[in-house]
């Protein structure tokens, strides 16, 4: 439903029609137009991103679901032997012998406060300032390259005026002769 430029509202879609979003809801995993984003707002007290926010995410993290493939229900319980997300269906269908099967929230809580979280968070936080360096750096670079540039073609364009004139010149006077 995304295309490179335009996203399209998920509601409006499903009823044929193409009215560009404005918004992506992870949790719903909708995209959302003005008028649907206002009653979204008022109705779930979900966290939206904007629609452009969203194409800058890397496509791991926009192929991530927070629903149930199977069932199309939200993922609530952790299954630890198995290693995934389920949602309540799962866990009587799928898992009902599994003895490690934790709410998703409490899993959720425990990775956010872990200290590898924290380390990794830092370590983003470094990156990102490194990145913002160096791109202030390439484009001090470019914008200097650009001067240079234009320096270079405005003694190109003054050395050819005078070549022109001095051939004017000369072809005048052997013209004359």
């Amino acid at each position: 439903m995304t295309s490179p430029n335009v996203d399209i509202c998920t509601f409006y879609y499903d009823e044929g029609i193409m009215k560009t979003a404005i918004t992506w809801c992870p949790e719903c995993q909708v995209f959302l137009c003005t008028d649907c984003e206002k009653h979204h707002n008022k109705s779930e007290d979900h966290k939206t991103i904007s629609s452009k926010e969203y194409s800058t995410l890397p496509s791991f993290m926009q192929e991530l679901r927070s629903q149930c493939g199977d069932h199309k229900k939200k993922y609530e319980f952790y299954c630890s032997f198995h290693a995934c997300p389920c949602c309540v269906h799962c866990v009587t269908d799928k898992h009902q012998k599994c003895q490690e099967m934790k709410p998703l929230s409490d899993i959720l809580k425990q990775v956010k406060s872990s200290a590898s979280v924290h380390l990794l968070d830092k370590d983003l936080k470094d990156v990102n300032e490194k990145y913002e360096e160096i791109r202030k750096y390439l484009n001090s670079r470019k914008n200097t390259n650009n001067i240079q540039k234009i320096k270079a073609i405005e003694k190109i364009q003054s050395m050819r005026r005078k070549i022109d004139d001095f051939l004017n010149k000369n072809n005048n006077k052997f013209l004359k002769s």
